[in-house]
């Protein structure tokens, strides 16, 4: 099946302590991910979101992004097509989101799975670092970093029981204790290695997105990121269980995260995302 899509590319670094992954869309598609794609879906688009670099003040840099975002996520979905947003650190997780919540009309909900060693879910009282990209989440569901408070609230496009954190294995007590609050069901790596991850998520019944912070996958698999966590979801594994999502008619947009080229070992990576772009591109097509 051809699936029309546009690939948007927003490439956000300042939500990171490690910027490298500003230059992962830049790079991707220097390196010929997007005419390979095309060669096969002449439907294909590409479209680039500006991004301002700011050193004052990377918060505001960030909602200016995240914004512009917003609006192309919600452009291309009101054409009609698949959008498949390439970052650029996870804090653009507000611009796709928020954006894709404005194209459903009237304005509705879905079910996200938030593929993520990490929780994303400080905000500026408990984060150690001060990252924003560790504050996404928390933001799409009212929790905002106040200089980012104009992407996603006062009305967070994501209810918390809609939402699944899949492949975590970091994170702060603070942000435990709010997804206990709040009541996001949250998938572990102890409990993906126990019964395996195709047996967690399977294919939802409504309408979902995905977001995979490539963080989520093992180094091994995956090196080309700023926060590695060892222990992650295998690739292989992760690619088993996309698949049939990303075939789906009821998913409604994909987004991938924290590519840092400066990582990269042999292109592993950038070959990995260049797969699950292609499944998405081209959904039910062998691999």
């Amino acid at each position: 099946m051809d699936r029309h899509c546009a690939i948007i590319a927003v490439g956000v670094g300042q939500g990171a302590r490690d910027p490298g992954c500003a230059e992962g869309p830049r790079i991707l598609k220097e390196s010929g991910v997007f005419g390979r794609l095309a060669a096969h879906t002449p439907s294909l688009v590409w479209h680039d979101v500006p991004v301002t670099v700011s050193l004052a003040s990377p918060a505001l840099a960030v909602a200016q992004a995240c914004d512009a975002l917003a609006g192309a996520v919600a452009s291309v979905k009101a054409a009609g097509r698949f959008p498949i947003v390439i970052g650029g650190d996870h804090s653009i997780a507000m611009g796709t989101w928020s954006g894709l919540r404005r194209a459903l009309a009237p304005p509705g909900l879905f079910d996200l799975l938030w593929i993520d060693a990490h929780m994303d879910c400080h905000d500026p009282s408990t984060s150690p670092s001060g990252a924003l990209h560790g504050m996404p989440l928390a933001c799409l569901l009212g929790r905002c970093h106040p200089q980012l408070a104009g992407v996603a609230c006062p009305a967070p496009p994501l209810r918390p029981e809609r939402v699944t954190l899949v492949g975590v294995r970091s994170f702060e007590p603070e942000e435990d204790s709010f997804t206990r609050r709040s009541g996001l069901r949250v998938i572990h790596m102890e409990e993906i290695a126990a019964r395996g991850l195709a047996a967690l998520i399977p294919l939802p019944v409504g309408a979902f997105g995905i977001t995979l912070d490539l963080d989520a996958i093992d180094p091994e698999d995956a090196p080309a990121v700023g926060s590695p966590v060892p222990g992650g979801i295998r690739a292989a594994e992760l690619l088993e269980s996309l698949r049939p999502l990303l075939a789906s008619p009821l998913c409604l947009a994909l987004e991938i995260a924290e590519y840092s080229p400066p990582h990269d070992v042999a292109g592993k990576t950038a070959a990995l995302v260049e797969t699950i772009m292609r499944a998405a591109v081209q959904p039910g097509e062998p691999p």
